[in-house]
Protein backbone atom coordinates (compact mmCIF):
# COMPACT_ATOMS: atom_id res chain seq x y z
CA UNK A 1 0.00 0.00 0.00
CA UNK A 2 1.47 3.65 -0.35
CA UNK A 3 1.63 5.58 2.72
CA UNK A 4 2.62 9.20 3.14
CA UNK A 5 2.76 11.56 0.23
CA UNK A 6 -0.53 9.94 -1.89
CA UNK A 7 -0.26 12.00 -4.91
CA UNK A 8 -3.36 12.78 -6.95
CA UNK A 9 -4.64 15.47 -9.26
CA UNK A 10 -4.30 19.05 -7.55
CA UNK A 11 -8.06 20.35 -7.34
CA UNK A 12 -10.73 22.07 -4.77
CA UNK A 13 -12.16 19.54 -2.26
CA UNK A 14 -14.94 17.71 -3.68
CA UNK A 15 -17.76 16.00 -1.80
CA UNK A 16 -17.41 13.35 -1.32
CA UNK A 17 -20.62 10.76 -0.02
CA UNK A 18 -20.97 8.52 2.68
CA UNK A 19 -22.56 5.47 2.62
CA UNK A 20 -24.87 5.68 5.60
CA UNK A 21 -28.34 3.16 6.54
CA UNK A 22 -31.18 4.09 7.79
CA UNK A 23 -31.17 2.65 11.73
CA UNK A 24 -33.19 5.01 13.44
CA UNK A 25 -36.18 3.12 15.38
CA UNK A 26 -38.46 5.64 13.82
CA UNK A 27 -38.03 3.45 10.64
CA UNK A 28 -40.60 1.00 10.04
CA UNK A 29 -40.96 0.15 6.65
CA UNK A 30 -39.02 1.15 2.95
CA UNK A 31 -39.47 0.99 0.00
CA UNK A 32 -37.15 2.17 -3.05
CA UNK A 33 -36.74 3.15 -6.84
CA UNK A 34 -34.35 3.93 -8.68
CA UNK A 35 -34.60 5.82 -12.42
CA UNK A 36 -31.78 6.03 -14.10
CA UNK A 37 -31.06 7.28 -17.70
CA UNK A 38 -28.92 6.92 -20.77
CA UNK A 39 -28.82 10.68 -21.66
CA UNK A 40 -27.15 12.03 -18.53
CA UNK A 41 -25.52 10.55 -15.68
CA UNK A 42 -27.60 11.19 -13.27
CA UNK A 43 -30.07 8.70 -10.69
CA UNK A 44 -33.49 10.07 -9.84
CA UNK A 45 -34.31 8.12 -6.54
CA UNK A 46 -37.37 7.85 -4.45
CA UNK A 47 -37.92 6.16 -1.18
CA UNK A 48 -40.67 5.54 0.71
CA UNK A 49 -39.95 5.33 4.69
CA UNK A 50 -42.29 4.97 7.63
CA UNK A 51 -41.62 7.00 10.58
CA UNK A 52 -43.34 7.15 13.71
CA UNK A 53 -43.67 10.83 15.07
CA UNK A 54 -44.64 12.60 18.23
CA UNK A 55 -47.25 15.24 17.98
CA UNK A 56 -45.91 18.28 17.15
CA UNK A 57 -42.30 18.95 15.74
CA UNK A 58 -39.77 16.01 14.89
CA UNK A 59 -36.00 15.62 13.57
CA UNK A 60 -35.94 12.83 11.48
CA UNK A 61 -32.73 11.82 10.24
CA UNK A 62 -32.08 11.52 6.61
CA UNK A 63 -28.39 9.88 6.29
CA UNK A 64 -28.83 8.88 2.87
CA UNK A 65 -28.85 12.41 1.95
CA UNK A 66 -25.33 12.94 3.33
CA UNK A 67 -23.06 14.38 1.10
CA UNK A 68 -26.07 15.42 -1.40
CA UNK A 69 -27.56 18.76 -2.79
CA UNK A 70 -30.37 18.94 -0.70
CA UNK A 71 -31.68 21.81 -2.32
CA UNK A 72 -32.36 19.04 -5.05
CA UNK A 73 -34.21 16.73 -2.97
CA UNK A 74 -38.22 17.16 -1.99
CA UNK A 75 -39.60 14.94 1.23
CA UNK A 76 -43.14 14.58 0.79
CA UNK A 77 -45.83 13.26 3.23
CA UNK A 78 -47.95 10.46 1.85
CA UNK A 79 -50.22 10.86 4.61
CA UNK A 80 -52.65 13.26 6.34
CA UNK A 81 -51.97 15.09 9.30
CA UNK A 82 -48.70 15.62 8.67
CA UNK A 83 -46.30 18.46 7.08
CA UNK A 84 -43.04 19.44 5.98
CA UNK A 85 -41.52 21.89 7.26
CA UNK A 86 -38.35 21.70 5.86
CA UNK A 87 -34.49 19.75 5.30
CA UNK A 88 -31.41 20.77 7.31
CA UNK A 89 -28.00 20.06 6.29
CA UNK A 90 -24.07 21.54 7.41
CA UNK A 91 -21.89 22.47 4.75
CA UNK A 92 -20.97 19.10 2.93
CA UNK A 93 -16.99 19.54 4.36
CA UNK A 94 -18.71 19.19 8.19
CA UNK A 95 -18.70 15.37 7.04
CA UNK A 96 -14.96 15.31 7.79
CA UNK A 97 -14.91 17.48 10.92
CA UNK A 98 -18.12 15.60 13.01
CA UNK A 99 -16.44 12.30 12.11
CA UNK A 100 -13.14 12.84 13.29
CA UNK A 101 -12.26 9.78 15.60
CA UNK A 102 -14.61 7.60 13.77
CA UNK A 103 -13.72 4.11 11.66
CA UNK A 104 -13.97 4.73 8.11
CA UNK A 105 -13.24 2.75 5.03
CA UNK A 106 -12.07 4.93 1.47
CA UNK A 107 -11.92 3.77 -1.58
CA UNK A 108 -9.25 5.12 -4.38
CA UNK A 109 -9.54 5.84 -8.10
CA UNK A 110 -7.21 3.14 -8.70
CA UNK A 111 -8.80 0.28 -6.34
CA UNK A 112 -6.94 0.28 -3.40
CA UNK A 113 -8.91 0.78 -0.45
CA UNK A 114 -7.74 2.17 3.19
CA UNK A 115 -9.47 1.44 6.76
CA UNK A 116 -8.59 3.25 9.68
CA UNK A 117 -9.73 5.80 12.33
CA UNK A 118 -10.15 9.32 10.89
CA UNK A 119 -7.82 11.68 12.21
CA UNK A 120 -9.16 15.03 10.16
CA UNK A 121 -7.64 16.75 7.26
CA UNK A 122 -4.53 17.87 7.24
CA UNK A 123 -3.04 20.70 4.66
CA UNK A 124 -6.04 19.81 2.97
CA UNK A 125 -5.43 16.25 3.27
CA UNK A 126 -7.80 13.04 4.34
CA UNK A 127 -5.39 12.12 6.96
CA UNK A 128 -6.13 8.31 8.67
CA UNK A 129 -4.49 5.77 10.73
CA UNK A 130 -5.09 1.92 10.41
CA UNK A 131 -2.17 -0.30 9.63
CA UNK A 132 -0.04 2.74 8.80
CA UNK A 133 -0.74 6.34 8.45
CA UNK A 134 -2.35 7.76 5.08
CA UNK A 135 -2.42 11.25 3.75
CA UNK A 136 -4.84 10.95 0.63
CA UNK A 137 -5.75 14.04 -2.17
CA UNK A 138 -9.54 14.35 -1.86
CA UNK A 139 -9.85 14.41 -5.48
CA UNK A 140 -8.26 10.61 -5.64
CA UNK A 141 -11.25 9.42 -3.67
CA UNK A 142 -14.01 7.16 -4.70
CA UNK A 143 -15.92 7.47 -1.31
CA UNK A 144 -15.50 7.86 2.39
CA UNK A 145 -17.69 5.31 3.68
CA UNK A 146 -18.03 5.97 7.79
CA UNK A 147 -19.39 3.21 9.87
CA UNK A 148 -21.23 4.72 12.42
CA UNK A 149 -22.77 8.38 12.08
CA UNK A 150 -22.97 10.47 14.91
CA UNK A 151 -25.60 12.80 15.78
CA UNK A 152 -23.60 15.72 14.25
CA UNK A 153 -23.50 14.53 11.37
CA UNK A 154 -26.86 13.58 10.26
CA UNK A 155 -28.92 15.37 7.75
CA UNK A 156 -32.80 15.47 8.91
CA UNK A 157 -36.22 16.80 7.89
CA UNK A 158 -38.32 18.53 10.37
CA UNK A 159 -42.31 17.15 10.21
CA UNK A 160 -45.06 18.25 12.26
CA UNK A 161 -47.64 16.30 12.96
CA UNK A 162 -50.94 17.08 14.25
CA UNK A 163 -51.32 13.87 16.25
CA UNK A 164 -48.78 11.07 17.23
CA UNK A 165 -48.84 7.76 15.09
CA UNK A 166 -47.15 6.36 12.22
CA UNK A 167 -46.83 7.94 9.04
CA UNK A 168 -45.41 7.36 5.39
CA UNK A 169 -43.23 9.93 3.85
CA UNK A 170 -41.08 10.11 0.33
CA UNK A 171 -38.21 11.22 -0.07
CA UNK A 172 -36.94 11.71 -3.32
CA UNK A 173 -32.98 13.56 -4.76
CA UNK A 174 -30.89 13.05 -7.37
CA UNK A 175 -27.34 10.62 -7.54
CA UNK A 176 -25.00 12.28 -9.63
CA UNK A 177 -22.81 10.14 -12.11
CA UNK A 178 -25.44 6.93 -12.32
CA UNK A 179 -26.52 5.97 -14.82
CA UNK A 180 -27.08 3.24 -18.04
CA UNK A 181 -26.01 2.40 -21.25
CA UNK A 182 -26.66 -0.19 -24.57
CA UNK A 183 -23.96 -2.62 -25.58
CA UNK A 184 -24.11 -4.61 -28.31
CA UNK A 185 -22.26 -7.59 -30.03
CA UNK A 186 -23.29 -8.63 -33.94
CA UNK A 187 -21.78 -12.32 -35.00
CA UNK A 188 -21.98 -12.80 -38.55
CA UNK A 189 -22.27 -16.18 -40.30
CA UNK A 190 -25.00 -17.20 -42.23
CA UNK A 191 -27.35 -14.84 -40.39
CA UNK A 192 -26.95 -11.98 -38.65
CA UNK A 193 -26.97 -12.62 -34.53
CA UNK A 194 -27.07 -9.38 -32.57
CA UNK A 195 -26.96 -9.96 -28.56
CA UNK A 196 -27.91 -6.72 -26.78
CA UNK A 197 -26.89 -5.80 -22.81
CA UNK A 198 -27.96 -3.17 -20.30
CA UNK A 199 -25.05 -2.10 -18.08
CA UNK A 200 -25.71 -0.02 -14.83
CA UNK A 201 -23.26 2.04 -13.56
CA UNK A 202 -23.33 2.99 -10.46
CA UNK A 203 -19.90 4.51 -9.31
CA UNK A 204 -20.98 6.46 -6.00
CA UNK A 205 -20.57 5.13 -2.44
CA UNK A 206 -24.43 4.70 -2.27
CA UNK A 207 -25.69 1.18 -1.83
CA UNK A 208 -29.62 0.59 -2.86
CA UNK A 209 -31.07 -2.83 -1.40
CA UNK A 210 -33.97 -4.34 -3.32
CA UNK A 211 -34.69 -1.45 -4.98
CA UNK A 212 -36.86 -1.17 -8.22
CA UNK A 213 -35.06 0.11 -11.24
CA UNK A 214 -36.37 2.00 -14.02
CA UNK A 215 -34.41 2.57 -16.96
CA UNK A 216 -35.40 5.33 -19.70
CA UNK A 217 -34.10 5.98 -23.17
CA UNK A 218 -34.11 8.82 -24.49
CA UNK A 219 -33.33 12.99 -23.97
CA UNK A 220 -35.32 14.61 -20.66
CA UNK A 221 -35.22 17.97 -20.02
CA UNK A 222 -34.01 17.85 -15.95
CA UNK A 223 -35.36 21.17 -14.87
CA UNK A 224 -38.44 20.94 -13.64
CA UNK A 225 -39.00 17.19 -14.56
CA UNK A 226 -41.54 15.32 -12.12
CA UNK A 227 -40.95 11.36 -12.54
CA UNK A 228 -44.26 10.97 -10.49
CA UNK A 229 -45.49 9.00 -13.66
CA UNK A 230 -42.43 6.86 -13.34
CA UNK A 231 -42.64 5.34 -9.84
CA UNK A 232 -46.55 4.32 -10.31
CA UNK A 233 -45.05 2.51 -13.70
CA UNK A 234 -42.54 0.96 -11.04
CA UNK A 235 -45.18 -0.83 -9.05
CA UNK A 236 -46.02 -3.78 -12.00
CA UNK A 237 -42.02 -3.91 -11.79
CA UNK A 238 -40.94 -7.73 -9.90
CA UNK A 239 -38.53 -10.14 -11.74
CA UNK A 240 -35.27 -9.52 -12.66
CA UNK A 241 -35.67 -8.76 -16.57
CA UNK A 242 -35.19 -6.25 -18.93
CA UNK A 243 -38.66 -6.41 -20.83
CA UNK A 244 -39.84 -4.40 -23.82
CA UNK A 245 -39.83 -0.74 -23.46
CA UNK A 246 -43.42 1.52 -23.11
CA UNK A 247 -43.67 4.76 -24.65
CA UNK A 248 -43.75 7.37 -22.17
CA UNK A 249 -43.97 10.89 -23.13
CA UNK A 250 -41.07 11.59 -25.64
CA UNK A 251 -39.07 8.41 -24.30
CA UNK A 252 -38.67 4.75 -23.68
CA UNK A 253 -38.77 3.35 -20.17
CA UNK A 254 -37.64 -0.26 -19.56
CA UNK A 255 -38.22 -2.23 -16.05
CA UNK A 256 -35.33 -4.03 -14.86
CA UNK A 257 -37.01 -5.67 -11.75
CA UNK A 258 -35.83 -5.45 -8.26
CA UNK A 259 -32.02 -5.56 -8.25
CA UNK A 260 -29.45 -4.77 -5.73
CA UNK A 261 -27.46 -1.55 -7.17
CA UNK A 262 -24.39 -1.38 -4.87
CA UNK A 263 -21.91 0.64 -4.52
CA UNK A 264 -18.94 1.21 -6.66
CA UNK A 265 -19.92 -1.05 -8.76
CA UNK A 266 -20.88 -2.10 -12.85
CA UNK A 267 -24.30 -4.48 -13.57
CA UNK A 268 -24.25 -6.65 -17.28
CA UNK A 269 -28.09 -7.55 -17.50
CA UNK A 270 -29.05 -9.90 -21.40
CA UNK A 271 -31.16 -7.20 -23.19
CA UNK A 272 -32.50 -8.66 -26.48
CA UNK A 273 -31.44 -11.50 -28.90
CA UNK A 274 -32.12 -11.20 -32.75
CA UNK A 275 -31.17 -13.67 -35.14
CA UNK A 276 -31.87 -12.29 -39.01
CA UNK A 277 -31.36 -12.94 -42.33
CA UNK A 278 -29.03 -9.89 -43.53
CA UNK A 279 -28.10 -7.95 -46.70
CA UNK A 280 -24.66 -6.77 -47.85
CA UNK A 281 -24.07 -3.14 -48.74
CA UNK A 282 -21.95 0.18 -48.54
CA UNK A 283 -22.47 3.06 -46.04
CA UNK A 284 -21.47 6.27 -46.41
CA UNK A 285 -21.86 9.20 -43.58
CA UNK A 286 -22.35 12.22 -43.40
CA UNK A 287 -23.05 15.52 -41.29
CA UNK A 288 -23.65 19.10 -41.93
CA UNK A 289 -20.00 20.15 -42.73
CA UNK A 290 -17.52 19.57 -45.53
CA UNK A 291 -15.68 16.81 -45.53
CA UNK A 292 -14.19 13.76 -47.83
CA UNK A 293 -14.48 10.23 -46.32
CA UNK A 294 -14.45 5.96 -46.22
CA UNK A 295 -17.05 4.35 -47.59
CA UNK A 296 -17.69 1.48 -45.21
CA UNK A 297 -19.00 -2.34 -46.01
CA UNK A 298 -22.25 -2.73 -44.35
CA UNK A 299 -24.65 -4.92 -43.27
CA UNK A 300 -28.57 -4.15 -43.02
CA UNK A 301 -31.39 -6.56 -41.11
CA UNK A 302 -34.71 -5.79 -40.03
CA UNK A 303 -35.05 -5.17 -36.24
CA UNK A 304 -38.31 -6.71 -34.82
CA UNK A 305 -37.69 -5.01 -30.97
CA UNK A 306 -36.80 -1.24 -30.20
CA UNK A 307 -32.63 -0.76 -29.68
CA UNK A 308 -31.39 1.81 -27.62
CA UNK A 309 -28.68 3.24 -28.98
CA UNK A 310 -25.32 2.04 -28.06
CA UNK A 311 -21.82 0.88 -29.16
CA UNK A 312 -21.65 -2.34 -31.09
CA UNK A 313 -18.78 -4.86 -31.51
CA UNK A 314 -18.97 -6.34 -34.66
CA UNK A 315 -17.89 -10.73 -35.23
CA UNK A 316 -17.26 -12.16 -38.13
CA UNK A 317 -17.73 -16.10 -37.88
CA UNK A 318 -14.68 -17.69 -38.99
CA UNK A 319 -13.32 -21.90 -38.57
CA UNK A 320 -11.73 -20.66 -35.41
CA UNK A 321 -14.28 -19.08 -33.83
CA UNK A 322 -15.80 -15.47 -33.66
CA UNK A 323 -12.96 -12.81 -34.85
CA UNK A 324 -13.29 -9.11 -33.75
CA UNK A 325 -13.15 -7.31 -36.55
CA UNK A 326 -14.70 -3.70 -35.48
CA UNK A 327 -16.82 -1.55 -33.32
CA UNK A 328 -18.97 1.23 -33.90
CA UNK A 329 -22.48 2.81 -32.76
CA UNK A 330 -25.78 2.91 -33.68
CA UNK A 331 -29.32 5.34 -33.03
CA UNK A 332 -31.98 4.43 -31.11
CA UNK A 333 -33.78 2.27 -33.70
CA UNK A 334 -37.51 2.10 -33.29
CA UNK A 335 -39.35 -1.68 -33.73
CA UNK A 336 -39.54 -2.43 -37.09
CA UNK A 337 -37.27 -0.14 -38.42
CA UNK A 338 -33.74 -1.23 -40.40
CA UNK A 339 -30.76 -1.58 -38.65
CA UNK A 340 -27.53 -0.51 -41.00
CA UNK A 341 -23.63 -0.80 -39.71
CA UNK A 342 -20.81 -0.75 -41.11
CA UNK A 343 -18.67 -3.44 -40.83
CA UNK A 344 -15.37 -2.46 -42.72
CA UNK A 345 -13.70 0.19 -44.94
CA UNK A 346 -13.93 -0.38 -49.23
CA UNK A 347 -11.04 1.48 -50.62
CA UNK A 348 -12.67 1.50 -53.89
CA UNK A 349 -15.14 4.01 -52.73
CA UNK A 350 -15.05 7.75 -51.33
CA UNK A 351 -17.73 9.82 -50.49
CA UNK A 352 -17.81 13.68 -50.13
CA UNK A 353 -19.90 15.95 -48.58
CA UNK A 354 -20.26 20.01 -49.27
CA UNK A 355 -22.07 22.32 -47.25
CA UNK A 356 -23.20 24.70 -50.74
CA UNK A 357 -25.58 27.08 -48.64
CA UNK A 358 -25.98 27.48 -44.83
CA UNK A 359 -28.10 29.96 -43.05
CA UNK A 360 -29.54 30.68 -39.05
CA UNK A 361 -32.49 32.90 -39.07
CA UNK A 362 -35.02 33.61 -36.60
CA UNK A 363 -34.13 30.66 -34.52
CA UNK A 364 -34.13 28.67 -38.19
CA UNK A 365 -31.33 26.43 -39.48
CA UNK A 366 -31.35 26.05 -43.10
CA UNK A 367 -28.58 23.88 -44.90
CA UNK A 368 -27.78 23.15 -48.52
CA UNK A 369 -25.85 20.13 -48.81
CA UNK A 370 -24.48 18.22 -51.76
CA UNK A 371 -23.02 14.56 -51.33
CA UNK A 372 -20.40 13.08 -53.82
CA UNK A 373 -19.75 9.02 -54.47
CA UNK A 374 -16.77 7.97 -56.30
CA UNK A 375 -16.29 4.29 -57.55
CA UNK A 376 -12.49 3.83 -58.37
CA UNK A 377 -12.78 -0.06 -58.49
CA UNK A 378 -13.63 -2.43 -61.38
CA UNK A 379 -17.51 -3.46 -60.18
CA UNK A 380 -20.27 -1.53 -59.92
CA UNK A 381 -21.79 -1.17 -56.24
CA UNK A 382 -24.94 -0.05 -54.28
CA UNK A 383 -24.16 2.68 -51.88
CA UNK A 384 -26.34 3.84 -48.87
CA UNK A 385 -25.92 7.83 -48.37
CA UNK A 386 -26.89 8.51 -44.68
CA UNK A 387 -26.57 12.31 -43.70
CA UNK A 388 -27.47 13.01 -39.93
CA UNK A 389 -29.69 16.15 -39.38
CA UNK A 390 -32.03 18.04 -37.61
CA UNK A 391 -35.34 18.84 -38.79
CA UNK A 392 -37.30 17.95 -42.33
CA UNK A 393 -36.09 17.59 -45.74
CA UNK A 394 -37.05 19.98 -47.89
CA UNK A 395 -36.24 19.37 -51.56
CA UNK A 396 -33.78 16.56 -52.99
CA UNK A 397 -32.43 15.81 -56.54
CA UNK A 398 -32.86 11.88 -55.35
CA UNK A 399 -35.94 10.64 -53.58
CA UNK A 400 -34.70 9.69 -50.26
CA UNK A 401 -35.07 6.30 -49.42
CA UNK A 402 -35.79 6.92 -45.84
CA UNK A 403 -36.35 10.14 -43.19
CA UNK A 404 -36.41 10.08 -39.81
CA UNK A 405 -35.70 13.19 -36.97
CA UNK A 406 -31.78 12.53 -37.37
CA UNK A 407 -30.74 11.48 -40.15
CA UNK A 408 -32.30 10.93 -44.14
CA UNK A 409 -30.94 8.17 -46.19
CA UNK A 410 -30.47 7.87 -50.02
CA UNK A 411 -29.14 4.91 -52.31
CA UNK A 412 -26.69 5.62 -55.17
CA UNK A 413 -25.95 2.69 -57.40
CA UNK A 414 -22.43 3.80 -58.66
CA UNK A 415 -20.99 1.89 -61.98
CA UNK A 416 -16.83 1.31 -61.87
CA UNK A 417 -15.26 4.79 -62.82
CA UNK A 418 -18.36 6.50 -62.19
CA UNK A 419 -18.95 9.66 -60.17
CA UNK A 420 -22.88 10.36 -58.98
CA UNK A 421 -24.13 13.49 -56.44
CA UNK A 422 -27.43 14.25 -54.65
CA UNK A 423 -28.07 17.82 -53.79
CA UNK A 424 -30.85 18.67 -51.23
CA UNK A 425 -31.82 21.10 -48.54
CA UNK A 426 -33.91 20.53 -45.10
CA UNK A 427 -34.87 22.90 -42.15
CA UNK A 428 -34.75 22.49 -38.08
CA UNK A 429 -35.21 24.26 -35.20
CA UNK A 430 -31.94 25.89 -34.13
Amino acid sequence: MRKKGILAVAGALIILFAVFTFHSESAVSSNTTVVLYNSAKIGVVEEVKGVELEAGLNDVPLEELAGLDVAEAVVRPLDKGVEVLGIFARNPTGTYSANVGSEVEVKLKDGETISGKFLGLKDGKIAIEGDGYYLIEPGEVVYFKVRKLGEKGSVYAVLKAEKAGKYRVSITYRVDNMGWESRYRLYLGEEAELQGYVVINNPTALNFKGAKVLLVAGSVQFYGFQPRILYAKAESTSEVQVGQPEKVEAFYLYRLGIVDLKASSTSVYPYVHIESPFERQYLYESWAYSRSGPVYESVSFKTDKVLPAGVVEIYRETEDGPLLIGETRIGHTPKGDTVRIGVGRDYDLRGTTTVLEERHDDGKAYYKIRITIENFGNETKTVIVRHHKRGKLISSTVEPLEETADYVEFQLTVKPGEKKEIVFDYASSS
